[in-house]
């Protein structure tokens, strides 16, 4: 009877164990999907509510990093530019007649634009982080010309609002890059110290041949997209190799892609969001 009532107690501990992680999962697809000050405080609250009394140095030192990438990225000054890029290109588009307002809404295009470059001029060099800065200020690039040809009548709607949701949805990406890596991997932490079975979210590599990786149980799996013609399709392939936890390395197995259909499109979609 004691061995049954200790058996549903611990079936009870994992379980709401099992239910934080979800919880933290989740906030990190609502701030992958839309970063923004509200999104990164909901990754400070997941986080905080996970119980640190199993957790060893190497977790508590990763779950803490992760918490201060999250006040950084909470913090961050790019916010306020964005409210006044956001505000200012929609006052605009309901009065289209005003020279003021289309003026106002370049400048803001601009300023963004130039504050993404200078985040990338000043963020460590090869890193994930970089690179999705510097994609905000390649889209902010386009924004601006864009935005100029709407306000001068040789660029029209379409192509204006394409252009500025790749550019803000950009930048609301690369403000909380740092703090979206460190809570995918607080959370593994998490899972592995309470013997959770560890299903990790997609992580960004920084250099090397691979693109992504995830942690399944006690191994990484890590991925690529090959273009195509490579490994003999058409359309382009994934590749995928898993290594132990000792570090030993399998084959790598090539997985090709359709010219359309869902598979491209769920590919884009994990591309666009790491």
């Amino acid at each position: 009877m004691n061995t049954d009532v200790t058996a549903a107690v611990q079936e009870s501990v994992t379980a709401a164990m099992r239910e934080l992680l979800t919880a933290g999962q989740e906030a990190v697809r609502a701030a992958e999907h839309r970063g923004s000050p509200d999104t990164v405080r909901a990754l400070d609250k997941a986080l905080c509510e996970l119980p640190l009394l199993d957790m060893d140095d190497q977790a508590h030192r990763i779950l803490n990093e992760a918490l201060q990438s999250i006040s950084l990225a909470e913090d961050a000054d790019t916010w306020a530019y964005l409210e006044k890029t956001e505000r200012a290109h929609s006052t605009w588009l309901h009065t289209p007649d005003s020279e003021d307002l289309s003026h106002a809404a370049i400048m803001a295009v601009a300023e963004l634009a130039v504050h993404c470059g200078v985040v990338h001029g000043r963020t460590i060099g090869g890193s994930a982080e970089r690179r999705a800065w510097y994609g905000a200020h390649l889209a902010g690039s386009w924004a601006l010309r864009t935005i100029v040809g709407a306000v001068h009548e040789y660029a029209d709607g379409e192509e204006l609002d394409r252009a500025m949701t790749t550019f803000l949805g950009a930048v609301r990406r690369a403000v909380p890059y740092v703090a979206l890596m460190g809570t995918r991997q607080a959370l593994v932490e998490f899972a592995r110290s309470y013997d959770l079975f560890v299903v990790g979210m997609r992580q960004p590599m920084p250099d090397g041949p691979w693109e992504w990786a995830r942690r399944l149980g006690s191994a990484v799996y890590m991925f690529r997209v090959d273009p195509p013609g490579a490994n003999g399709h058409p359309y382009g392939s994934v590749a995928v190799q898993r290594f132990a936890k000792d570090g030993t390395g399998g084959p790598v197995r090539s997985f090709p892609l359709s010219s359309y259909g869902e598979r491209r499109r769920a590919l884009n979609t994990v591309r666009e969001r790491i």
